[in-house]
Formats: C-alpha cells, sequence, structure tokens
C-alpha cells in the first residue's frame, strides 16, 4: 500500500504548492496515507536563522490548515502531521517545549549537520573528518534515544571519502538503528535529482544488518508524489538488495513527547 511520510510545504521556503495539491497528488497516486513533516522551526542564539526551514509563528497555522484538510478528506486519505528536525542538544529541550501544545502526529529526524548549523552554518555532513564522521553518527543516535522520531530520513546524506571506513561506520549505525527498531529511509528525492544519496554502500550495509526501511518521497512539490517511475526504480533497486520497504502499519509512529524540561 503506497504512503508518504515526507512532505514538505511552501512554509520551509524551499519548496512550492499549496496544501490541497499535495494531498489530491497523494490521492491520485493511490495512497491511503499521506504525513506531512516540514522543516521545523528552531530556536537559535545570536539572531541566526536559516534561510530552509519555517518561521515559528508559521507552525500554529501549518497545523491547523492540515486539520481542516485531514477533516475534509477523511474518507478518501489519513493525513498525518509532523516535522522534520536535526537534532541539536542544546536547543531540544526549548523545541520541544515549542511543538507540545501543537500535538504533533510524529517526528522524522533529518540531521542535515554535523553538531550545530549556527556556529559553522556551511558545515553539512558532507566530506568530514574522521571525528566528524563519528561525531555525526553519535550525535544522530542520541536524538533517536529520545524516542522522539518515528524513523530516519536520508540516513546516508553523511558520505565519505575512505569507503572501508564508511561501511564500518555505517555498519555500526545501521546496527543501532535496528536495535531501537528505527526504520531507515530510501529517499526518492535523492535519487530523482542524482544526489550523493542513496548510497550504494550504506544500502548493501542495511541489506547485510536487516534494517527496517520505508520509502520517503521527500516531496518538495505536488507533482513529486505522482513520479511513479521513480518510486518504481527505487523499489527495484531495493527488492534487488534483497529489501522489501515495510507497509504502513508495519512503521511504529511514535507521537513526541516532551522529555526535558
Amino acid at each position: 500500500m503506497r504512503y508518504n511520510l515526507h512532505t514538505h510545504t511552501y512554509r520551509c521556503r524551499h519548496a512550492s504548492g499549496s496544501d490541497r495539491e499535495y494531498v489530491e497528488a497523494a490521492i491520485k497516486a493511490g495512497m491511503k496515507t499521506l504525513g506531512f513533516a516540514d522543516h521545523c522551526p528552531q530556536f537559535f542564539p545570536n539572531g541566526y536563522y536559516s534561510t530552509f526551514r519555517m518561521r515559528p509563528e508559521a507552525a500554529a497555522e501549518y497545523v491547523e490548515s492540515l486539520r481542516a484538510l485531514k477533516k475534509e478528506y477523511k474518507d478518501d486519505i489519513d493525513i498525518l502531521i509532523g516535522f522534520e528536525t536535526e537534532y541539536y542538544p542544546e536547543l531540544f529541550g526549548k523545541f520541544m517545549e515549542f511543538i507540545e501544545p501543537l500535538e504533533l502526529d510524529y517526528m522524522i529526524m533529518g540531521q542535515h549537520f554535523i553538531h550545530n548549523e549556527y556556529e559553522v552554518p556551511d558545515y553539512y555532513a558532507r566530506n568530514p573528518s574522521y571525528n566528524d564522521a563519528k561525531q555525526y553518527v553519535r550525535q544522530t543516535l542520541e536524538g533517536l534515544r529520545t524516542g522522539a522520531f518515528t524513523y530516519i530520513a536520508h540516513p546516508d546524506i553523511l558520505r565519505h571519502e575512505d569507503s572501508v571506513f564508511y561501511r564500518e561506520l555505517m555498519t555500526y549505525f545501521c546496527r543501532q538503528l535496528k536495535e531501537m527498531n528505527i526504520p531507515v529511509e530510501y529517499n526518492i528525492l535523492g535519487y530523482r535529482n542524482k544526489k550523493w544519496y542513496p548510497n550504494p554502500i550504506f544500502w548493501q550495509a542495511a541489506a547485510e544488518v536487516g534494517n527496517k526501511v520505508v520509502l520517503g518521497y521527500d516531496a518538495h512539490e505536488p507533482g513529486a508524489l505522482l513520479e511513479q517511475n521513480h518510486f518504481d526504480a527505487c523499489m527495484g533497486y531495493l527488492n534487488a538488495l534483497g529489501i522489501t520497504p515495510v507497509n504502513f502499519e508495519d512503521v511504529e509512529i511514535r507521537k513526541p513527547v516532551l522529555k526535558v524540561r
């Protein structure tokens, strides 16, 4: 059964299309569940704010819009409301306090940065040192252990030129994720846009470890949900590795719970 839990909206300032257009595209594609996980607001020090995430003042309207569509389209599709977020330890408590009254259905981890994005904002998870690659895995696992996240998006966004080191680190990463029952996402946007991920080395490790896998469109425009050719190509690749993505019923939707006060 087709579903997608990785959908963005115009509020993150790098996606397009109305909320309704995403819902109608998902219905046309035959989906029974559509989850919105736009890039979450954050509360940075020193006046910094990124250009690729929702502003805090947009969050309430985001939830209200999607709840109205959930009610309107209840006979056609189930709509879930969430966020995609990085885990920044020093900001996580304030973030969780902010989202508590929003009563989200779920969150997905999308760790794009090592350490944080405001002290070294250009330091993306690309070509890191050995120590920073290890830090990326440690920080991501620490965030996932809070129990606030349903799955990890593009878990192979980290890359490293040393393929032997990368394979060993990703095998360890996959084993920890399996132990926590955290599904890993095969990112259709990465495939579609010919990014450096999905990374074959990671997916060979995931196949060997036996991780639970979901397909995520990472949709930044409604039409992406209708691109059957990309979905089929990603399914074919996973199947060739012996991986069968799980049905929606086998995904444990974890409601974010405030644990840090």
